[in-house]
């Protein structure tokens, strides 16, 4: 399943209190540390269908980083039914891969 792009606070609500297990990732266009985890997070979305994934820019839907306290990036944040039960805060390829296998 490719990466959906989260464009608004209801979209991001929308998504995170599916039945299906949710990863977004909090990247902004500037970050050149978050361009380089995407093409993982990519690969990572079409090996696991059973899962959503879903990228947020910061800059353009600030209401929800803010929210959720994202202050460093890359960030991701991995959800069920609404309830936020794993993150990674950072580049680290060998982390992204173990939070996605254990979601």
């Amino acid at each position: 399943m490719p990466v959906t792009y989260l464009t608004s606070l209801a979209h991001f609500e929308s998504a995170i209190n599916g039945n299906r297990p949710v990863i977004v990732e909090f990247w902004a266009e500037w970050c050149g540390v978050c361009r380089s985890m995407s093409p993982l997070f990519e690969q990572l979305s079409a090996q696991n269908p059973a899962a959503q994934f879903y990228r947020l820019d910061i800059e353009d839907v600030r209401d929800v980083a803010q929210a959720l306290g994202v202050r460093n990036l890359p960030a991701f944040k991995v959800f069920k039914k609404g309830v936020q039960v794993g993150d990674l805060v950072g580049a680290d390829h060998a982390q992204l891969v173990r939070l996605v296998k254990n979601m």
